[in-house]
């Protein structure tokens, strides 16, 4: 199928609307594929950690963690607050740079060992609590002990807004802690946790979340340092992060909505988290572990807290401690390793792009091309979203690409097939007039049979002419005129395609045709006689019955002559013309005005192919225009039969 059968303008004009309705509706409604396309982000983290490319954890983050066996072994399922001094005491001594303590000592639970925690926190000098920030409508307002005061101050709407304070350490414990930051996660509708807020915005002042006030903690990072661009970055300008020669900014992407993408290291396994300690071996240990530099977050990672909702589901496992979220998150500041989300309008680029691509397959390449041309574009785009995130930590959108191309695949199909289909209608109109049907079969079950250019063949040419017909015209009616030629069109054109010869062109009141051999089979010459005489008999009847009622006499003169040609579809890729063209043709041309009305004269090759058919008489050399040397010249009268054998 030539690329012309199909409407560029058309097929620009339907993909851009179906492209950009499908765009709208996913702008307009973008739940409708949130869930599976939620799950291309977990598959991209499961593939990625399986070719081994995930971020390596850093070294200057460690974990203690209150599990099962510490409960076992402790013989306390619920330990009291001085066992959670005792063991802030322990990580203390290390001399690590920070704890992030992700326990809530809230106010109204047992006050027993508060003292003494509140007394671990002011030796240790260097502890993180949590708090939980109301996100919701209402909230109490903030505790002195909060000490909003410190964080830098900030234009409304820059930040997500929380509306209070949901849940805080006892005050004792806020006002001796090294810094405070939110613990609040968003998970996303299927409960997963992807991502969590940096920073939130309470009564017009910037809070941290947990993670952020721990590494800043650790690193004597000031917090009033943070510029928020906008909730798709933000820059902790001057940071001193690990491995860098001197402090710089740090740029943060974020999802759009102020969350950062947690670029999870791994599941819970020590190859990835090699710095992992039991609590309860931490506290009994003989010598104390060595915590120097490092942020050490402590967390109760048993089954009981896990219970109670201390492990969440996670792209890396579906029962993932909340305090390993957190560590994540503050690995990516430490190692600047982040997930950099691609927003919606690359989506809207890459679908004009790679749309543009799509369509001018369509138009220019054949069905089957068209359709693998396709495939292999939607599973490139698929392949390059998880390269790009397995190397890079770019996030690209999947589904709001691949689902518009697959509907403009199925467009531009559809719109192929109905094309095709009023093409073909175009075709057998175009060539039914000229084909006889057993070659229109060839031809559907064969289209290349028309390919552009044509091939070399051996073949015979016909040519017919009205005799006399400029002097009929002249004196005749128009009706009459047309009457005869409509006439003699029609029976001509049976009498050819009988014998599966091809009609190119009306001329006049000519006829130039040509037939070709079936297969190795040289049957060209006997088919075009049969067919000329045919057309002369039929002539003949016509001629007595136009005198019986009055009328002009009719007779046609026919030429044969064999050769090679060029025969196919030759001329411009726009228009199908299925022709000829040889010096046969001229040769055919000039035989049929040689003879005498109703004669059927041949030249000596397709003479010596039906010699043995018919009685033939040879007419001598003629003198034939276009021609240098002498014709050998025969014809074969209507009359005559084919010859036995």
């Amino acid at each position: 199928m030539k690329r012309h059968t199909f409407s560029l303008k058309t097929l620009l004009i339907g993909n851009a609307v179906a492209g950009a309705a499908m765009l709208g509706l996913q702008f307009l409604f973008p739940g409708l594929m949130q869930d599976f396309e939620l799950k291309l982000i977990d598959s991209r983290f499961e593939a990625r950690q399986t070719l081994g490319l995930a971020p390596a954890f850093s070294d200057h983050i460690a974990h203690v963690n209150i599990d099962n066996y510490s409960k076992t072994e402790s013989g306390q399922p619920i330990w009291e607050k001085q066992v959670y001094a005792a063991l802030i005491e322990k990580i203390a001594s290390a001399r690590p740079e920070a704890i992030a303590c992700d326990i809530m000592f809230v106010d109204w639970a047992q006050k027993s060992g508060n003292e003494e925690l509140v007394q671990a926190t002011i030796n240790a000098g260097n502890l993180v609590n949590p708090f939980l920030l109301n996100t919701g409508p209402g909230g109490t307002r903030a505790p002195d002990a909060l000490g909003l005061d410190a964080n830098p101050r900030l234009n409304p709407g820059t930040a997500p807004a929380a509306s209070g304070i949901l849940v805080t350490p006892f005050d004792a414990l806020m006002e001796q802690s090294a810094g405070l930051g939110f613990a609040n996660m968003n998970p996303d509708p299927d409960g997963v946790i992807r991502r969590v807020p940096v920073v939130m915005e309470l009564e017009g002042t910037l809070v941290p979340s947990f993670f952020l006030q721990a590494v800043a903690t650790q690193l004597d990072y000031d917090l009033e340092e943070i510029e928020i661009i906008d909730q798709s970055s933000i820059v902790l300008r001057n940071f001193p992060a690990f491995g860098k020669q001197a402090s710089g900014d740090l740029v943060i992407p974020l999802d759009g909505r102020g969350n950062l993408l947690v670029n999870y290291a791994g599941p819970l396994e020590l190859a990835v988290y090699p710095q992992s300690y039991s609590a309860w071996n931490l506290l009994t240990a003989d010598t104390a572990a060595d915590f120097s530099g490092k942020l050490v977050f402590l967390a109760d990672t048993s089954s009981q807290a896990t219970e109670f909702g201390d492990a969440s589901p996670t792209p890396v496992a579906s029962i993932f401690p909340r305090a390993y979220i957190w560590s994540n998150a503050a690995n990516m500041l430490l190692t600047d390793k982040f997930i950099t989300p691609f927003p919606y309008v690359f989506a809207i680029a890459a679908v004009l792009l790679l749309g543009t691509l799509l369509v001018l397959s369509a138009w220019r390449l054949p069905a089957l091309w068209f359709s693998a041309a396709a495939l292999g574009m939607l599973l490139l785009y698929l392949g390059l979203s998880f390269g790009v995130f397995a190397i890079g930590g770019y996030l690209l959108p999947v589904l709001p690409v691949l689902v518009p191309l697959l509907v403009l695949y199925l467009f531009s199909s559809v719109y192929r097939y109905v094309q095709l289909e009023h093409y073909e209608g175009v075709l057998e109109g175009s060539l039914q007039s000229y084909l006889s049907p057993r070659l229109m079969d060839q031809i559907r079950a064969n289209p290349d049979i028309l390919k552009l250019g044509g091939a070399r063949k051996r073949i015979t040419v016909m040519f017919s002419d009205l005799v006399d017909f400029t002097a009929f015209s002249d004196r005749a009616d128009p009706e009459e005129v047309q009457d005869v030629l409509e006439t003699y069109f029609a029976d001509a054109a049976k009498a050819i395609f009988s014998q599966d010869g091809v009609i190119d062109k009306y001329m006049g009141d000519g006829i130039l045709a040509f037939f070709e051999n079936d297969g190795d089979q040289i049957t060209s010459a006997t088919r075009a006689v049969d067919c000329a005489l045919a057309m002369q008999a039929r002539a003949r009847e016509l001629n007595e019955l136009y005198r019986s009622q009055n009328r002009s006499s009719f007779s046609i003169r026919v030429g044969l002559a064999t050769g090679y040609a060029k025969v196919g579809n030759i001329g411009p890729a726009e228009k199908i013309d299925y022709t000829v063209i040889g010096s046969v043709v001229n040769l055919a041309s000039r035989l049929q005005g040689v003879g005498k009305p109703g004669d059927v004269v041949i030249d000596e090759d397709t003479c010596f192919f039906v010699k043995d058919r018919y009685p033939v008489t040879d007419l001598g050399p003629k003198d034939l225009k276009g021609f240098s040397n002498p014709i050998a010249v025969f014809s074969v009268s209507v009359g005559d039969q084919p010859t036995a054998g």
